[in-house]
């Protein structure tokens, strides 16, 4: 029997362009920078961030490339550098689902030290995409060399299984809307930009400026893009965000809030 990637790759109209990971000249303090903010390595002193550099190799990938593919062998970690990216899963009826969105600082990737002997989902390039790429040969090696790095691995299993047990809770005890408030709240605070400008009084707000379709809104939220594009409207007339091709604007916070998490009476 073919595997999901297979059927899902099938099915594609569009096929992802090959992932073309090409050799990147990123300066020396950025990827210092990146490391000494990776949670992995927040224990280390500078000899050992730049230990640690030496075991990772720069690459870039363009908008729309695949880091790598669901079902492919894992081999690698990634710590992204620069640039933004989707992590998302093809689901047997053929749709797409999207797992996780990555900005700078994150970690992506695995192998079978961290449980994970292929990848379990497709990750692609948003825009320009620069990470740092550390096989699974170094990373064991500085396992051994740091046992404090080895905790810090540890401690982040431990914090996915609880964000997975979490996840499974909220969908099958929130609504629709509380879902969906929630997810943008998340998304604001790790892709927002405070801007002003917004409707015809010029309102402040934060811009999210993702290509994210409301499918891939419904994929985040275990919901359908009907239900998700009923609540945009709703967040909309009720002037808590605006929106349009390509972006979204969160104009009142606090409503958003609200929604998300209502304090009292029956849930919206």
């Amino acid at each position: 029997m073919s595997s999901v990637s297979d059927r899902a790759a099938a099915r594609r109209v569009t096929p992802l362009r090959p992932t073309c990971a090409q050799p990147h000249a990123c300066p020396e303090p950025v990827r210092l920078a990146v490391l000494r903010h990776t949670p992995f390595f927040a224990d280390l002193d500078a000899d050992g961030i730049a230990d640690v550099d030496r075991h990772s190799v720069a690459l870039s990938w363009g908008a729309g490339d695949a880091v790598y593919t669901e079902g492919d062998s894992a081999g690698h970690l990634y710590l992204v550098a620069y640039g933004r990216a989707k992590a998302y899963r093809d689901t047997e009826d053929g749709r797409t689902v999207v797992v996780d969105l990555l900005a700078p600082g994150d970690v992506f990737g695995g192998f079978d030290t961290l449980g994970r002997p292929v990848y379990g989902e497709t990750v692609e390039a948003f825009d320009t995409l620069c990470a740092l790429r550390i096989s699974a040969e170094d990373f064991r090696e500085l396992l051994v060399r740091y046992p404090a790095v080895a905790l810090r691995v540890v401690d982040d299993l431990a914090g996915q299984l609880g964000e997975s047990r979490t996840t499974v809770m909220h969908q099958s005890t929130r609504t629709v809307a509380e879902r969906v408030a929630g997810t943008l709240l998340r998304i604001a605070d790790k892709f927002g930009e405070s801007r002003t400008g917004f409707g015809d009084g010029g309102a402040p707000g934060t811009l999210l400026q993702l290509p994210l379709t409301r499918a891939d809104l419904a994929g985040m939220t275990g919901s359908t893009p009907e239900s998700v594009s009923r609540v945009m409207s709703r967040l909309r007339r009720e002037g808590i965000i605006d929106s349009g091709r390509r972006w979204t604007a969160v104009l009142d916070r606090d409503g958003l809030e609200a929604v998300a998490r209502p304090l009292t009476g029956p849930s919206r």
